[in-house]
């Protein structure tokens, strides 16, 4: 297993190791479920060519890139509340909060299931697990429903006005309305393990197997393709600036939805990272492989 966890030149899956749960087998157990579903989507492995260091890469460590959270381990999702703390979800089930002025490390809950996403809105977290379950957490006191349950694997997870979006193994986006029933809004999209919303409502996907990134209006089911790669890109995010940011290997990339034009920003150098959230300042963080704890890249959006 360690030989699909590479430096530049393997398909990089999210490898769990919170300081305070998990066995390696079940670190292990986690990547060979995450690495099924992506097989049985239809992808195929390929490699990528090494990075090549350059004027403009962010090499980590550095002034530009800090791990700000050791302990931390490797989350499989990071979201952020835009206020000064991030939430962080681990496939051994647990959720923990971040608080980025003074590092402090805490427990929401635990005993969440195998995660494999985090989206925060109006002071809930919303989950994302491989058995199908989509729950919401009350970040204040860890208390937990369900809102969905039955569902094929699910991984990405957005909120867009009162409704839970989720991608799942099936290439299908999903709806889950408060206090509705879930309904599939878009099919065909591969295997994406992001999710992310532009103000005006439209869905941005990575397809890994086909290296695909998906424009889809989930009201009508359309989608086009804004971007196609030769490898699979692995993260998925709207900056503040309404671009669509993602990873193909150690790229960071962006292309603008409006006109098609995609740009190179930057490559991440000497940081073993599966996929970034962005957050309004236009920072990302990272959680590193093997289990180094979290990263803060700065001024990402503006590189």
């Amino acid at each position: 297993m360690d030989s699909m966890m590479r430096s530049r030149t393997a398909t990089r899956l999210p490898l769990d190791h919170p300081a305070r749960s998990l066995t390696s087998r079940g670190r292990a157990l986690g990547v060979a479920l995450a690495l099924g579903a992506l097989l049985a989507s239809g992808a195929t492995m390929t490699l990528a060519a090494p990075a090549v260091a350059a004027t403009g890469d962010v090499k980590c460590p550095s002034t530009d890139c800090v791990r700000i959270a050791p302990t931390a381990g490797s989350p499989v999702a990071i979201a952020s509340d835009n206020a000064g703390a991030l939430y962080l979800a681990y496939s051994g089930g647990d959720l923990l909060k971040l608080d980025l002025a003074t590092g402090a490390l805490d427990t929401v809950t635990t005993g969440l299931g195998n995660l494999r996403g985090v989206a925060v809105a109006d002071g809930s977290a919303y989950i994302t697990a491989f058995d199908g379950t989509l729950q919401q957490v009350t970040l204040a006191t860890g208390a937990r429903r369900t809102l969905a349950a039955g569902l094929p694997s699910l991984f990405g997870v957005a909120r867009f006005g009162t409704t839970t979006y989720v991608t799942d193994g099936n290439g299908e986006i999903v709806a889950v309305p408060d206090g509705g029933t879930s309904r599939v809004v878009a099919t065909g999209l591969g295997f994406s393990y992001g999710l992310a919303f532009d103000k005006a409502g439209l869905a941005y996907t990575a397809d890994m197997g086909q290296g695909r990134i998906l424009q889809t209006n989930v009201a009508t089911g359309a989608t086009r393709v804004l971007a196609s790669e030769t490898y699979e890109p692995t993260s998925i995010s709207v900056g503040g600036d309404g671009l669509v940011y993602f990873m193909v290997g150690d790229e960071v990339k962006r292309v603008n939805a409006a006109t098609g034009v995609q740009s190179h920003v930057t490559n991440l150098v000497g940081i073993n990272g599966f996929s970034f959230s962005l957050v309004a300042s236009g920072d990302a963080y990272m959680a590193g492989g093997a289990g180094d704890g979290l990263w803060r890249i700065s001024g990402l959006t503006s590189r």
